[in-house]
């Protein structure tokens, strides 16, 4: 009988330390306790415990309210909305912020990311940023610039290059890295570094260069060790394939430009970026409207559309469209002129009708000039049935 009554005081002394929980304020006691004696994840642990028992303690009120409010008993719903309001926690401090920080750098690097990110989500106080420091200066310029933005701390982020901003590199010289410091070089442009844990600056660096870049052939050609007034080779560059058509050279900062045929150029200032000038037109997705192109009817107009996209880097301007079909396949409005294509855009012309007076396959043929003479075309079937 002993045993059996002893077993009985065990299972419910057990039920007793199921049911008791430590309230929101004995919680927020251990999380201070714990980041007085450095224990990082004691205070991380007992944090987390806090806000998730104030959360239970608001769940559980706001549902007594609720069904108070259900049965008709007005003072219970008083009672349980008071409830509601009184729950809650003291957050994080400034100082216990940084107190964790100081704790969660001091950890191994597979630790301290995941750590810090968890801080970003508990402190209103830490939102680590990174900002950009571009200052330059000369004779009638000076050029003064600043950026910021929040970082999640132990991530990849990746550097301005010299194509994030537009500056007049003649006057400046051109971005070659930034540093931790405004006078020697840190990371290269572009660069991906691991985001910071703490609020950093980095400053631009400047030395006076040409450089060639071509976006389509992958083309960059540096040069260093030269001053303003020296002669400079310009690249000679190859098209990708017939479509491309080489228009030259331009620095977007200053606008200066280099034509296609020139080979030299001189330098004016403290840098120049040049970037190479494409134009390229691919005519493509030929339709009928109301019908398939596969099979229009004999002896029925249909209007016919088409795209023209321009996968240049240098804009189409005045674009004449001429259409014609062969023997049998009749092309009305087959002519007009488009404004312009922007690189990196399409347009979709409308408007040529064509009419077929016998069943058969045909050529129709789309001819694009741009207002320099170069031409691009391709041929479309057109099927009558």
């Amino acid at each position: 009988m002993r045993r059996k009554i002893t077993g009985l005081v065990a299972v419910l002394l057990i039920a007793s330390m199921a049911v008791w929980a430590a309230d929101v304020a004995e919680l927020r006691t251990q999380f201070t306790d714990a980041l007085a004696s450095g224990d990082l994840s004691g205070a991380m642990k007992s944090y987390d415990d806090m806000v998730s028992q104030a959360n239970k303690d608001y769940t559980k009120a706001a549902r007594s309210y609720e069904k108070a409010l259900e049965a008709g008993n007005m003072p219970k719903a008083r009672s349980a909305w008071y409830d509601m309001k009184s729950v809650g926690y003291n957050g994080m401090t400034s100082d216990e912020t940084d107190q964790l920080l100081s704790l969660i750098v001091a950890e191994d690097e597979s630790k301290r990311a995941e750590d810090a990110q968890w801080l970003m989500e508990n402190s209103r106080y830490y939102n680590p940023s990174i900002s950009f420091e571009w200052n330059t200066s000369g004779d009638n310029y000076s050029f003064s610039y600043s950026s910021s933005r929040s970082v999640t701390p132990g991530s990849e982020i990746v550097l301005p290059d010299k194509n994030d901003i537009r500056v007049n590199n003649a006057a400046s010289g051109v971005l070659v890295g930034w540093g931790v410091t405004p006078d020697e070089v840190t990371y290269e442009p572009g660069a991906a570094i691991t985001a910071p844990y703490t609020d950093q600056t980095l400053y631009a660096i400047w030395e006076t260069q040409v450089v060639f870049t071509d976006s389509v052939t992958g083309m960059e050609n540096t040069v260093t060790d030269v001053a303003s007034g020296d002669t400079v080779d310009v690249p000679v560059l190859t098209a990708p394939d017939d479509s491309y058509v080489f228009a030259g050279w331009v620095d977007k900062s200053t606008g200066d430009y280099i034509a296609p045929d020139e080979t030299t150029v001189v330098l004016e200032g403290n840098g120049a970026v040049f970037e190479a000038l494409w134009k390229n037109a691919v005519l493509s997705d030929a339709k009928a409207r109301h019908y398939d192109i596969a099979s229009i009817p004999v002896n029925t107009q249909a209007d016919i559309s088409f795209t023209i996209a321009n996968n240049g880097t240098e804009d189409l301007r005045n674009v004449k469209i001429d259409v014609t079909g062969e023997d049998g396949l009749s092309v009305l409005n087959g002519s007009g002129t488009i404004r312009g294509v922007g690189a990196g855009n399409s347009v979709t012309v409308q408007g040529v009708k064509v009419v077929g007076t016998a069943a058969g396959d045909y050529v129709l043929h789309v001819t694009a000039t741009d207002r320099d003479g170069d031409v691009w075309s391709t041929d479309f079937t057109v099927t009558i049935v």
